[in-house]
Order: C-alpha cells, then sequence, then structure tokens
C-alpha cells in the first residue's frame, strides 16, 4: 500500500491592512512629532510627559520642545510651547529667564519684535544676569528703530556682565543709529521750518491775488518725495503743483510745476499722451479733446459742489473762478472725467444732480 504524500500547505495569514496600519499608528513607530500629532496614545504619553509634580521639571520638558521645534523652524509651535513651560509655574527663575528669552527669539524670527522686547525684558527680572535676554532685547529695538533704548540695555547687561565683546558691539552700532537719526530728524524739522516760512509768503502773496485759501480743509496727503511746493519765478508768475484724480479709476497724476499761464489742457498733455496711454485708460477715453473731456473743482467751501471749468481756461482763470479755492498745502485739485466712458458718465452727471 503507497504511503499518502502529504502537502505542507502554508497556514492562511490573520494580519489585515487594518492590523497594519493600527501598528504603524502607534507612537513608537512616528518619524517625528509632526506625524503624530492629534493621536491619542501620542498625547496621553505627551500629557504624561508634562504631568510631574515638579513645576521645574514641567517647564524643563516645554523648553525641550521648545527647542525642538526652532530646529525645525516652526517658530508659532516653539511659542506655545515655551509659554507652556511660562505657565507650568516654576519656581527657578533661570528657567523661568530661560524660558521667556527663547519665547522672544522666536517671536523675533517670526518679525514680533516688539514681543520680543517685552519678554526679554521679563527675562531680566526673573534673572538679572541672563545675558542672552540683554542680547536680544537689543537687537530687536534695533530692528525697530529704538536705539537710545538700544544703549541702555546695553549698559545695564555690560553692569552684569563687564566688557562683553557682543554688547560693546551692539552698543556701538546702536549709538551710530542714534546719532544718525537725530542728524535726520533735525534735517527733517529745518525743512518743515524753512517750508513754513516758504508757505506763509506763499500766503500773503496768494492772498493779495484773491486767491482764496480755505485753511480748514486738510491736505491733499501727497508723500514726501513728491516735493510738493509752489513757487514763483523772476516775473512773480505762480508755478502751481496740480493733482488730476480720475473717479472712474481711482487714479491720479501730480504735476509739479504748472505755470500759472498754461491751460489746463496744455497741463493734461503732458500726463495723457495720446501715443501712450495710462495703462488704466484700456478704451483710450481720456484724450485731451474738450468735446470729450471734463474737468471740475471741488466747491466744498461755498456752493457745496462739483464746479466744471473748461480745458481752455488757463490756471490763471481757474484761480478767478467763483467758489474755487486751494487747500493750505497749496495744491490745485482737478477731477477728471470722459463723456466717452458713458456707463461712467452718466453716473456721474446723475451724482452731481444729486
Amino acid at each position: 500500500m503507497a504511503a499518502e504524500s502529504s502537502t505542507n500547505v502554508p497556514p492562511t495569514s490573520t494580519f489585515t491592512e487594518e492590523d497594519e496600519k493600527e501598528i504603524f499608528s502607534h507612537p513608537f513607530f512616528a518619524r517625528s512629532a509632526e506625524d503624530m500629532e492629534g493621536n491619542p496614545a501620542y498625547e496621553a504619553l505627551r500629557a504624561l510627559k508634562y504631568e510631574s509634580d515638579d513645576p521645574n521639571a514641567n517647564a524643563e520638558s516645554f523648553r525641550e520642545e521648545g527647542n525642538y521645534y526652532v530646529k525645525q523652524k516652526n517658530y508659532e509651535k516653539a511659542i506655545t510651547a515655551y509659554t507652556g513651560g511660562i505657565l507650568a509655574k516654576p519656581t527657578d527663575k533661570k528657567i523661568l529667564a530661560v524660558l521667556y528669552t527663547n519665547r522672544g527669539i522666536a517671536q523675533a524670527m517670526i518679525k514680533n519684535h516688539g514681543s520680543c522686547v517685552k519678554d526679554c525684558n521679563w527675562a531680566i527680572k526673573q534673572d538679572p544676569t541672563h545675558l542672552k535676554a540683554y542680547l536680544q532685547a537689543a537687537k530687536s529695538l534695533m530692528v525697530l528703530s529704538k536705539p537710545a533704548e538700544a544703549v541702555k540695555v546695553c549698559e545695564a547687561g555690560l553692569k552684569v556682565v563687564a566688557n562683553n565683546k557682543t554688547l560693546l558691539e551692539l552698543k556701538a552700532k546702536a549709538t551710530d543709529l542714534q546719532a544718525a537719526m537725530t542728524i535726520k530728524d533735525e534735517d527733517k524739522q529745518s525743512a518743515v521750518k524753512e517750508s513754513h516760512c516758504k508757505l506763509s509768503g506763499a500766503f500773503k502773496q496768494l492772498a493779495a491775488r484773491g486767491i482764496v485759501i480755505d485753511f480748514e480743509q486738510p491736505p491733499v496727503g501727497l508723500p514726501d518725495h513728491a516735493a510738493v511746493e509752489i513757487s514763483f519765478d523772476h516775473m512773480n508768475l505762480i508755478h502751481w503743483p496740480v493733482l488730476f484724480m480720475y473717479p472712474e479709476f481711482s487714479q491720479t497724476d501730480f504735476v509739479q510745476d504748472v505755470a500759472e499761464y498754461l491751460t489746463i489742457r496744455e497741463c493734461l498733455k503732458h500726463v495723457l499722451n495720446p501715443s501712450e496711454p495710462p495703462p488704466w485708460d484700456r478704451e483710450r477715453a481720456y484724450t485731451t479733446s474738450e468735446k470729450e473731456l471734463e474737468v471740475y473743482f471741488e466747491d466744498t467751501k461755498f456752493a457745496k459742489q462739483m464746479v466744471k471749468v473748461p480745458i481752455s481756461r488757463t490756471i490763471t482763470e481757474l484761480t478767478r473762478c467763483p467758489g474755487f479755492y486751494v487747500r493750505r498745502d497749496l495744491v490745485i485739485v482737478l477731477f477728471v472725467v470722459s463723456k466717452l466712458s458713458e456707463n461712467f458718465y452718466k453716473m456721474w452727471i446723475e451724482n452731481l444732480r444729486g
């Protein structure tokens, strides 16, 4: 009788994909802390780490976590971790000083220099010998353009750590910046005084010509680099700064020097060149044709309305129009609309009619 041959059949595995996922979701297999955020097992282990009866140990754990996130350049999470350490209320003031300083440094890394300075000041209160806090506070104060305060911080630090090279260098830089800013402020004040003197003389000349100046209206608010300044030439002719506003597109053009004998149309030719139309005028609706273009000035002092003025008028004639006035910065403001922009022009006219 022939012996029966037995075939070795491998046992069927009961290990499923779900089992594999569950095993590899365990914190032991995590490649980084970020991979385990929200994992119940990880959060439980993390809680155990910070539930010591020793507040100093808890604070140190938070500090280590914050340092980890700083290395990962995840400064927001680092700030959260350092805050956790502070809230752990360590009794060791040196630990608390380190936590405040580290949080300040993380704040500085995301450009929160004001918060950084506050944290460093708190660190110094906890531990006046903590050099790192003085250094970071001085650096952030420099970024905030507060060199005088930076000098004081450096001097306070040098009382604790005499002749520290880095503090001495920071103090020198802060002193130089303070001197430069002082000179700049003095130059600015001098320029303001000079400008006021010029304006005072201009006010008198304009008043003598019957040009109304409304001192109640705020200045136009042009940037400093626009060099807004009225002037008088050797023939005592006025050269006006003129601001053209295009309400349809919320755009403006500024012309620094417009002689009073020029017409509004001649002035507009400098900014509305048909061969090179403004990028916002895709329909080429803004020409210098009197049939197509309308110009207004705002009479907020008397009739409280927009006043239309022909673009063939000279600037001198404009200043003599009833209701015309200039603001105290002596900039002429004109509103420009085009009849070719039918929809906007219709709305503009309807608004004028009230």
